[in-house]
């Protein structure tokens, strides 16, 4: 979650960026690489990676909408989002925090007692 605080301040982002999914996706497609390789090919993708593994982490222990099983990875949690977002252009232009919670919830939805 160190990442996603540093990026955005007061819920605006201090990049430039749209915060969508349109700037998500391949931010998430270079953190599944980079947990292949270990490795980036640049800063770029080192902090696009960075950026969404902080953002997927984050919510996954802070939504209450979101219950991962046990055992579960962080590369299993960003293979669900991307998957998501792949299956969903039409969503693209939602918020990329909205788009994290759609996606965790519907794999992994927290269950009611």
């Amino acid at each position: 979650m160190v990442a996603f605080a540093s990026v955005v301040v007061g819920g605006q982002d201090t990049t430039g960026g749209r915060n969508d999914g349109n700037e998500l996706l391949p931010r998430c497609q270079a953190a599944i690489a980079s947990l292949d390789k270990d490795t980036w090919k640049d800063t770029h993708e080192s902090f696009s990676a960075g950026f969404c593994l902080g953002l997927v982490e984050g919510i996954s222990y802070a939504s209450p909408s979101v219950c991962p099983t046990k055992g579960v990875t962080l590369g299993q949690l960003e293979r669900v989002l991307v998957k998501f977002l792949q299956d969903n252009p039409e969503q693209l232009n939602l918020n990329e925090r909205e788009l994290v919670v759609k996606a965790l919830s519907k794999v992994f939805p927290c269950r009611s007692n």
